[in-house]
């Protein structure tokens, strides 16, 4: 690694610990804002740990950039209704 390349392996590292903490709190929705808070790691470097390999909680169901663009969600899957349809 060069003298001025970026570690990006040690601002995952610290955005994972983080995740980890909001979901401790019991937060499920998270913004680069608030990671840019907690770890004070410049947006543009919160974006391309993102476009690599995160970590996220599975108890974690969204996260939104900073322009408030949904970036990552859950999908989850709705309740099928066990009643059958009546017929009138």
């Amino acid at each position: 690694m060069g003298k001025y390349e970026l570690d990006l392996e040690k601002y995952k590292k610290a955005i994972e610990k983080v995740l980890v903490r909001f979901v401790e709190r019991g937060c499920d929705k998270v913004s680069f804002e608030e990671l840019w808070f907690e770890t004070s790691i410049p947006m543009d470097i919160i974006r391309e740990v993102f476009q690599a390999e995160v970590s996220i909680p599975k108890e974690i169901v969204e996260i939104k950039d900073d322009k408030g663009a949904l970036i990552w969600k859950v999908e989850i899957p709705q309740e099928v209704s066990q009643e059958e349809p009546t017929e009138e």
